[in-house]
């Protein structure tokens, strides 16, 4: 974005049905895009993203019609922070099997959480009080150093 950049804000939410995860991750490519982030650099962000929004309509929305997914994203010159709320009943991400661990690796699931926060720099689980859950993931930016 450089040193004359904006901020950019995106809110965004959609039914909680398969056909939208693959939209959610164009829209997540546009906006690492519009920060100045190359397609290389965004591949693994974005992942996350796209990982972060299957859970939400898979796992806490159950795909039940009449719910949804909502994706924020807030962009700054130093960070992209990216929010995936649903409306489901909620879990606890430390009671996940160790998807690393010797009976897991050939499980067919279990590995979005630990992807995330692989790929991500940070990483925050939280229950709001009308239900669902809320995950924020935070990339860092790159600096810009070829600015002469």
């Amino acid at each position: 974005m450089g040193a004359n950049a904006q901020q950019l804000a995106v809110s965004v939410s959609c039914g909680s049905r398969r056909e939208w995860i693959d939209a959610m991750q164009a829209l997540a490519e546009r906006v690492f895009a519009l920060a100045g982030i190359d397609d290389e650099q965004a591949y693994w962000p974005v992942l996350a993203v796209r990982e972060a929004v299957m859970n939400a309509v898979l796992h806490g929305n159950k795909e039940r019609e009449g719910t949804t997914v909502v994706v924020e994203y807030s962009v700054d010159a130093a960070r992209i922070e990216v929010c995936v709320q649903d409306q489901g009943e909620g879990f606890d991400p430390t009671s996940l099997a160790d998807p690393l661990s010797q009976e897991n690796l050939l499980a067919e699931g279990g590995r979005g959480v630990y992807l995330i926060r692989q790929l991500m720099d940070e990483v925050n689980y939280t229950f709001p009080a009308a239900g669902g859950t809320r995950v924020c993931m935070i990339k860092a930016l790159p600096t810009s150093s070829a600015e002469g």
